[in-house]
């Protein structure tokens, strides 16, 4: 007679077997139920991953969203105060150029401005020119100054019955007389254009120049033509290369203003 520890011992090796055996005739006559219990126990699992993914996405979009928002508030306040600085600086250069111009005899006039929506900038428009919705019946004559509030942008150089269009300063080549405004002195120069609101002057290496400096057009008092961007030179160089740059870009333009330069004649 088997003692009680030995028939243990059998049945404890023996279980592994009969589950085995069991598996298999269970597989072999019902294949698809295991498969059909594995998913019934799956499916609530994988819902629920779904499910936490999903939240775990909206989660992260939402920071993200929050992250943005901070971002784009942080800009919008660092422009509004380069735009104050900015807008400052022009009723600055206006003051200083009416107070010239009651120096030198030359009594303030009042000049007539018509408002025109931009209907076409670059690249829709050809090169470095904007298509405005004033014109001839307007009153806008070729040789107009268009400018945004006092930024200086160019000249109307095609006018039509209901439309003009302005030729930007900046067109590349285009050769303008300015004023450069350092440290008191008004210094003569030509601007040559150079696309996209930017030019290029060539002056002696004597002539002080600084970055930050004002320019404005020859003849046309109230308004800012641009803002010296940078000065070149070498020590072996006689002449220094100051780029200017216009504070408003022309390709982003929604309204300018048009004023009759005979006025300011």
């Amino acid at each position: 007679m088997r003692s009680p520890k030995r028939r243990s011992r059998w049945l404890d090796s023996a279980v592994p077997f009969l589950f085995a055996a069991a598996l298999a005739f269970f597989l072999w006559f019902y294949p698809t139920a295991l498969a059909n219990l594995a998913a019934r126990v799956a499916v609530p699992l994988w819902r629920a991953e779904a499910r936490a993914a999903d939240l775990f996405h909206a989660l992260a979009l939402s920071v993200r969203s929050k992250q943005v928002l901070v971002a784009d508030r942080e800009r919008l306040a660092r422009e509004l105060e380069d735009a104050r600085a900015l807008l400052l600086d022009r009723e600055l250069l206006r003051d200083e150029n009416r107070a010239l111009a009651r120096q030198l005899g030359r009594p303030e006039r009042e000049t007539r401005r018509v408002v025109g929506a931009v209907l076409s900038t670059p690249p829709r428009s050809p090169y470095d020119t904007a298509v405005i919705d004033v014109g001839r019946n307007d009153g806008v004559a070729v040789g107009d100054i268009a400018l945004s509030g006092s930024a200086v942008l160019g000249v109307v150089s095609k006018v039509y019955g209901p439309t003009s269009i302005v030729e930007f300063f900046s067109t590349a080549s285009r050769k303008t007389s300015v004023s450069i405004a350092h440290q008191g002195l008004a210094i003569p120069a030509e601007a040559v254009g150079q696309g996209a609101g930017a030019f290029l002057a060539v002056l002696p290496k004597a002539v002080e120049m600084s970055v930050g400096d004002m320019v404005t057009l020859s003849g046309f008092t109230s308004g800012l033509f641009a803002v010296v961007d940078s000065v070149e030179s070498s020590a072996t160089d006689s002449f220094q290369r100051v780029r200017f740059k216009n504070p408003v870009s022309p390709y982003t333009l929604r309204f300018v203003e048009v004023a009759h330069r005979a006025s300011e004649e």
